[in-house]
């Protein structure tokens, strides 16, 4: 009995011991992130603009709705000093990942994996205009747009759509595309290129990379 007592009481220290640090884990994990959520009307809005600096997943999709809804987590040591702003101007959404603290950030965090890591998801109406611009991050689109332009340095892209006009360009990420109707104009430096020959269409897409590769598929009619 007195060895059942023991382990019963050696049970209940541990488990109490790791409530204590589960909930410290829990803790340090949540105080470095930031989450925010913002919904917009769509009205004399044409076109989403992305700085997308610091972000590392970026993903954009369309439904039939006169909103646009963005939301946003940041992460990493100084997750709660940044946050996604967004701004409406001369009918253009601007989206970017900003600094909200005024603390100064000590020279050997300077590292932008190390400061904060940012994942953003927006859902736009169909038949928008969408840029993308990021020095880290990856872009998953799908829907219907009317014109897409991305410009990425190392991140790559997948795009499910349509877009009567689509301007791709990504350093060594690869390009994966699936859509219809569409003129495809490949370039890859150092990559391998495969898309089919019976593409043909009115929308255009030009795809460019230096050391990704590129696949293109038909969404079948």
């Amino acid at each position: 009995m007195q060895c059942t007592l023991y382990i019963l009481k050696s049970w209940d220290i541990n488990f109490k011991t790791f409530l204590f640090f589960g909930f410290i884990g829990f803790s340090v994990f949540s105080f470095g992130q930031n989450k925010a959520k913002n919904i917009f009307s769509s009205n004399n809005i044409s076109e989403i603009i992305i700085d997308g600096d610091q972000i590392f997943s970026i993903k954009v999709t369309t439904e039939k709705s006169e909103t646009i809804t963005i939301n946003s987590v940041s992460d990493g040591d100084y997750g709660n000093d940044y946050q996604v702003i967004s701004k409406v101007k001369d009918k253009q959404l601007f989206v970017a990942l900003n600094r909200i603290s005024v603390e100064k950030i000590p020279d050997d965090k300077r590292n932008a994996h190390k400061v904060v890591a940012a994942a953003l998801e927006i859902k736009i109406p169909e038949s928008l205009n969408l840029s993308v611009k990021s020095d880290v991050g990856s872009v998953e689109a799908k829907g219907r747009f009317n014109e897409i332009k991305f410009n990425l340095l190392q991140g790559g892209c997948t795009i499910d759509g349509t877009a009567q006009l689509a301007t791709i360009k990504t350093v060594d990420g690869n390009i994966f595309v699936r859509t219809k109707n569409a003129i495809i104009q490949t370039d890859s430096h150092h990559g391998l290129v495969d898309f089919p020959s019976d593409m043909l269409g009115f929308n255009v897409w030009r795809l460019t990379t230096n050391g990704g590769n590129i696949t293109v598929k038909k969404i079948e009619q």
